[in-house]
């Protein structure tokens, strides 16, 4: 056979695996929520029909003085209308791919296929047993073109034309070559399919690749809304607690203490403004100069008094700084500031207190030092807000966020708040090949076949040991490119491969001068160079193409075979280049636009959620604390009943930061009640609010509600533990005679005990 298996098309057109995908008939199902081809597949098969129809015109126009020279052995009508029709169909697949696609990209390919086996089919009747001889006739390398293209045209039945052109292919050529034997037939058969079943797997897993890239980019697009809106409502929510904590609580518990009237209209103003100048649409991505970081921070430092020593790396005077970040950092450092003036000197010694902030090009680093009394930083309870959620929680929430607080009694305190800076690259696209998966061990196993299929051809009339070593390096090529994962594929990889070629062409030729087919080394290589130019490296496969043709004719090849086997090999190139340069850039494109939907989470989604979280927290403030700050700006006196409000307004918001998953309206009511009537109430949530246990919560607030009711005096903590544990909350009743736990349990149910209260 002169070449059923030989060069051809080219379209090597793999991507990254998945193993649940491999098979063909469910690559083809696959499609968006439309039901229409999505971009990434509609961008393939332009890609793959592109690629089919410059493989089978290349072939034609490079052949073209072998299929004039054989058009005499055949009835005169046969060449015209083979060559015509192919011509038309090829470059109609082209231009379609080009211009139009869609369904019109399918037409011309299922065309250019049938055209293929008509030409094949009709052969035998325009020539005659052995009328072109052992050279073989032009036209069954083709089969690999359009094999490909039968991938377009019928996406569920490709293996059924591959198999049947296959076979026709073989058995026609062996009719007019005048092939003896039924071990010829099935020898040039079993060629035929292994490079047409590399060429045809190749191109099913680019769509079947392109159409997992569509739909796991639509399924990214969704699962970034959700996302971004839960973190956007996480976000606010922390912001809003901050506030709330750092403003409307000091400001509230000032008043209960009985602060003085002028330090309660500054403390209420500054809230009200903070409330007021809460930004209605706060985007993460703002930010702004350093310059202006530090501003901020040395303010908050300044409202106590403090002095500021700044460090500003030279490097770092250009880097932009998220207002986030800024606003995190500030509300930490205020604080961490006010709980030092409240906490350090409780004997009244003097304290030194000092504000540290380096910036550089890694980040922001700010210090909070004094020398008072410290405290053991392991046992802060879990109702310290301050500093749990104050300082660590809101700073630890922050992206390259953290904080730190290093404290000993008698050794001062030290809170360190830290934001890193990080430049976001773009990742780079996953590798197009690989051996990853089933299909990749295929991929790697067909290259083998058809490199191999190819070794035996030479074998016939060459040295085995020259053909072994020869086409040996090709195939170890193969795995050279297939195995690494880095795209594109690493420079040294790539000019390893680059050297194999010329290298196997020149080992070939030391074998005997009459071997038949010692020119195929380099239609080998072709599958090789196809998939280096996939991997990202056009540039490196043009050279390795051109030095191999020139090796095989430097070391003893003729100049004949040297063209026409440098000819057949640049058409399998050519149409992977083709490829190479008309669908990476989408691939890229569609890589960077997932990456950027992760970067920045569903900008819409995002604003929504803000906006309703926002606007919920400032009803809700507007319903409780507004009226108070705004009476306490005002500067008047406060009546003991109003200062009385004022430490059960402070104690009801200071509930809603312990435990937001009890701010249940019943139990509100219910715990102002109590503190009314002089119970020391503390509520703790250690799970945090969850929509799905709400049956269980509904539960544990009418417990907690009817137990509150009956209390009179004394203390009681009610506490929703962490998912996991024996109960899923507890209630503790400590009066003056009696100490009472109860217990509800995962479904609801309480059970109660009582002690004397000298056992609590």
């Amino acid at each position: 056979m002169s070449g059923a298996g030989m060069g051809g098309m080219g379209d090597d057109g793999g991507v990254g695996w998945n193993p649940r995908q491999w098979d063909a008939a469910r690559i083809f199902r696959v499609r968006g929520e439309t039901g229409r081809p999505g971009r990434a597949e509609a961008r393939a098969r332009r890609a793959l029909g592109f690629a089919a129809g410059v493989g089978a015109v290349l072939w034609l126009v490079s052949h073209m003085h072998v299929i004039i020279q054989q058009d005499r052995m055949v009835q005169a009508w046969w060449t015209p209308t083979v060559v015509a029709g192919l011509l038309i169909t090829g470059t109609g697949l082209v231009v379609a791919s080009l211009t139009v696609g869609g369904p019109a990209v399918g037409r011309f390919a299922a065309w250019l296929a049938t055209v293929m086996l008509a030409a094949l089919m009709t052969l035998p009747i325009a020539g005659h047993y052995n009328c072109f001889g052992p050279s073989g006739t032009w036209i069954p390398p083709l089969v690999a073109a359009t094999a490909v293209a039968g991938v377009l045209a019928w996406p569920r039945c490709w293996p059924v034309y591959l198999l049947v052109s296959g076979v026709i292919a073989a058995v026609i050529d062996a009719y007019v070559s005048g092939g003896t034997g039924i071990h010829v037939i099935a020898e040039d058969l079993v060629r035929t399919w292994g490079v047409q079943g590399f060429l045809t797997w190749t191109a099913a897993r680019l769509l079947a690749a392109a159409i997992e890239l569509d739909t796991v980019t639509a399924i990214v697009v969704r699962q970034a809304t959700v996302a971004a809106g839960a973190e956007a409502t996480d976000r606010e929510r922390t912001r809003f607690a901050g506030l709330i904590h750092d403003n409307v609580l000091a400001t509230l518990l000032d008043a209960a203490r009985g602060g003085t009237a002028e330090r309660l209209r500054r403390s209420a103003r500054r809230t009200l403004r903070q409330l007021d100048t809460s930004p209605h649409e706060y985007r993460v991505e703002d930010t702004g100069e350093v310059r202006e970081a530090i501003e901020a921070l040395r303010a908050e430092a300044a409202e106590h008094g403090l002095p500021v020593t700044v460090d500003l790396a030279n490097r770092a005077r250009d880097l932009r700084i998220p207002n986030e970040v800024t606003t995190s950092l500030a509300g930490a450092l205020g604080e961490a500031v006010r709980n030092s003036l409240r906490h350090a000197a409780p004997d009244g010694r003097a304290v030194t207190r000092t504000v540290r902030i380096a910036v550089d090009e890694g980040g922001v680093v700010v210090q909070i030092v004094d020398d008072g009394a410290g405290f053991e930083v392991d046992r802060i309870g879990v109702e310290r807000l301050g500093v749990r959620q104050s300082i660590l929680w809101r700073m630890r929430c922050l992206r390259g966020g953290d904080a730190q607080v290093d404290s000993a009694p008698g050794r001062g305190t030290t809170v360190t708040l830290r934001w890193t800076h990080t430049d976001p690259r773009e990742p780079r696209p996953p590798a197009l090949i690989g051996v990853r998966g089933l299909p990749g061990i295929v991929m790697m196993a067909l290259l083998c076949w058809a490199v191999g299929m190819l070794l035996l051809g030479y074998v016939r009339g060459g040295d085995p040991v020259v053909a072994c070593t020869g086409f040996g390096l090709v195939a170890a090529a193969g795995a050279v490119v297939l195995i690494p994962r880095d795209d594109p594929l690493p420079r040294a990889a790539t000019w390893s491969v680059v050297a194999v070629g010329p290298l196997a062409a020149s080992i070939v030729n030391l074998g005997p001068r009459a071997a038949h087919h010692a020119v195929w080394v380099i239609v080998a290589y072709s599958y090789v160079l196809a998939l280096l130019a996939i991997r990202g490296r056009v540039a490196a496969t043009c050279v390795a193409l051109l030095a191999a043709g020139a090796a095989y004719y430097v070391a003893g090849g003729s100049p004949g075979a040297a063209l026409n086997g440098t000819a057949v090999a640049g058409a399998t190139v050519l149409a992977a280049v083709a490829f190479t340069l008309y669908m990476r850039p989408l691939l890229r494109s569609y890589h960077g636009a997932r990456a950027d939907i992760a970067r920045h989470a569903g900008a819409e989604a995002r604003a929504a959620a803000q906006s309703r979280e926002r606007r919920s927290q400032m009803a809700y403030l507007s319903r409780t604390a507004r009226p108070m700050l705004e009476f306490l700006a005002a500067g008047r006196p406060l009546s003991p009943q109003q200062v009385r409000e004022c430490r059960l307004l402070e104690a009801e918001l200071r509930d809603r930061l312990r435990a937001p998953g009890l701010a249940d309206p019943a139990l509100v009511r219910a715990a102002r009640a109590a503190r009314t009537r002089g119970v020391r109430l503390t509520l703790l949530d250690d799970a945090g609010p969850g929509p799905e246990d709400g049956e269980l919560r509904a539960a544990i607030v009418e417990t907690a509600v009817a137990y509150l009711d009956s209390v009179m005096g004394g203390r009681v903590t009610v506490r929703v533990l962490p998912p996991g544990r024996g109960c899923a909350a507890t209630i503790v009743i400590v009066e003056p005679d009696t100490y009472r736990r109860v217990e509800i349990d995962a479904g609801g149910v309480p059970s109660a005990t009582t002690e004397p209260a000298t056992a609590g």
